[in-house]
């Protein structure tokens, strides 16, 4: 331990007004579950608030989440933030939670893991999401039907190999913990992109990894509404606008 600290800083927490966020909502589920004293503080996506003069001073690179302690200390990427409030506030003179205990545990190897999946998550499983339903999105430009079948197969195959290499047997949750760490904070939020790849279904056992998260993690299928209901009326305004224009083809 660095050890305890006699008087924490009071936080903010910037995030997207827009719930289609998976990093933002890996962030507030840490917030959530570990009742953490940091203030959230919405900035208005549509309106580009993250654009200001005054937040381009903290982060000129305009991402969320950025967290912003009142010595001045700013940080952003969410893994980032999410290893720094573990760290923080286990830390502190108040008595951590059970959830800080676990979901960034202090043994080494066990850490060492947490930090593999983040990165694994960052660098290979997430960019194979984004690949397969962003177009469905409207993020990206529509695809034809034959890239659309090649990225969701390259998809379901990265996904088999997650399933396969993290999910185990002895754990229900990534990488064999019995427990939610921040790494599944990230994943689980990511997951719920696929839910717009019409007639796709998970590999059974990370349906059942989600199953599991969301039983356990109390505060993820409330702040998962406003995700889910976004995707839906995006995917279903794309697929009109797919739909008239095909239309207007055949005319």
């Amino acid at each position: 331990s660095l050890g305890c600290r006699t008087g924490m800083e009071r936080m903010t927490l910037f995030v997207h007004s827009s719930t289609i966020s998976p990093t933002c909502q890996s962030c507030l589920l840490l917030v959530a579950e570990s009742k953490l004293p940091v203030k959230i503080k919405v900035l208005a996506y549509d309106e580009g608030e993250r654009f200001s003069k005054d937040f381009l001073k903290l982060n000129p690179y305009h991402c969320v989440p950025t967290l912003k302690q009142e010595d001045g200390f700013v940080i952003w990427e969410s893994h980032t933030v999410m290893r720094y409030l573990c760290d923080y506030f286990s830390d502190s003179s108040k008595e951590p939670s059970l959830i800080i205990k676990t979901c960034y545990p202090s043994n080494i190897k066990a850490r060492a893991r947490v930090n593999q999946l983040l990165d694994y998550r960052h660098c290979k499983l997430y960019p194979s999401i984004l690949k397969a339903t962003m177009p469905f999105l409207g993020y990206e430009a529509p695809v034809s039907q034959q890239v659309a079948e090649s990225t969701r197969k390259q998809l379901h195959e990265e996904l088999e190999r997650f399933s396969s290499v993290y999910l185990r047997e002895e754990g229900k949750y990534a990488g064999g913990f019995h427990h939610p760490t921040i790494a599944d904070f990230s994943i689980v939020p990511a997951l719920g992109f696929t839910t717009v790849l019409k007639g796709y279904e998970l590999p059974k056992r990370i349906q059942a990894y989600i199953k599991d998260f969301t039983k356990n993690v109390a505060s993820y299928e409330e702040i998962n509404k406003g995700f889910i209901l976004k995707t839906k009326q995006l995917a279903l305004a794309i697929e009109k606008r797919l739909s008239h224009k095909s239309q207007l083809s055949d005319d």
